[in-house]
């Protein structure tokens, strides 16, 4: 075979090489453009928003905290936004994009917020897919820094209302107010004094409301980690499993792809 003839096959090789791979990317095109073409019928249904559980959660909210507003489900972002500022515009863009992508998807199932839209604490629902370890210790953490309060509740089990009111309004009793109006009688700093005296003391009682109140919670998780750790290794041993995740990955369930107890029946 002459020289010709191998140029020739080389040449025709090439040939069909790139006819293959245009067409392969023509084909990844089509398939692209058929994903994302709108469907003539959406294969969809409306739903409720809330299940049984976060219903029953719902309405207690609304009667512990008659005087705010229960929002559903509303994403952390939403009433957020970053504090450091750089300098150099590139790396505040890139922080400001590093936190929207920490933060993208992660809501809570209730928020408790004033009439004037100031949120006040954010609530959990614990049930058949319990507030994992990690969604639990990032948020408490993010909306601490917030100085917004967060806990889990139960249905069925709520905490009482005074003490919710004490966590995330830092409600002080008649009694204590009274006792201090009696011992400082009517100086002329009287006043000012019981402005500062009651910022503080309503700071002291949502911190130590918000840490009794999350308490039986925190001992709750762990007990239920450790009833998860119990069972069968990947090789079959018993014991405790050692297939742990990180402790830092959190994985944000989305019911839309797996429906929980959506409640078909009109809300009250």
């Amino acid at each position: 075979m002459n020289l010709i003839s191998w140029l020739m096959a080389l040449l025709g090789v090439a040939v069909g090489a790139l006819a293959g791979i245009l067409l392969y990317a023509r084909w990844l095109r089509q398939q692209a453009s058929e994903r994302l073409r709108i469907p003539k019928k959406w294969p969809l249904a409306a739903r409720g928003i809330v299940t049984d559980d976060e219903h029953e959660v719902w309405k207690w909210l609304r009667s512990a905290f008659p005087e705010h507003a229960v929002m559903l489900k509303l994403p952390v972002l939403r009433f957020t936004i970053p504090t450091e500022k750089d300098k150099d515009k590139e790396k505040n863009k890139e922080k400001k994009e590093r936190l929207l992508e920490l933060l993208n998807g992660v809501y809570t199932t209730f928020t408790i917020c004033t009439l004037d839209g100031t949120v006040v604490g954010c609530v959990d629902l614990r049930g058949k897919r319990d507030v994992s370890r990690a969604s639990r210790e990032l948020k408490e953490t993010l909306l601490s820094d917030c100085g917004v309060a967060y806990t889990t509740i139960k249905a069925g089990r709520p905490p009482t209302v005074s003490a919710m009111r004490a966590a995330f309004l830092g409600e002080i009793p008649e009694e204590l107010m009274e006792e201090h109006q009696e011992t400082r009688g009517g100086d002329s700093s009287f006043h000012a004094d019981l402005e500062s005296f009651t910022r503080e003391r309503k700071r002291a009682a949502k911190d130590a409301a918000l840490k009794e109140l999350n308490k039986e919670t925190k001992q709750e998780a762990a007990q239920a980690a450790a009833n998860r750790d119990i069972g069968f290794n990947p090789d079959g041993t018993g014991g405790l499993r050692i297939d742990k995740n990180n402790r830092f990955s959190t994985n944000w369930e989305d019911s839309f792809i797996e429906p929980a107890d959506a409640r078909p029946a009109k809300l009250e």
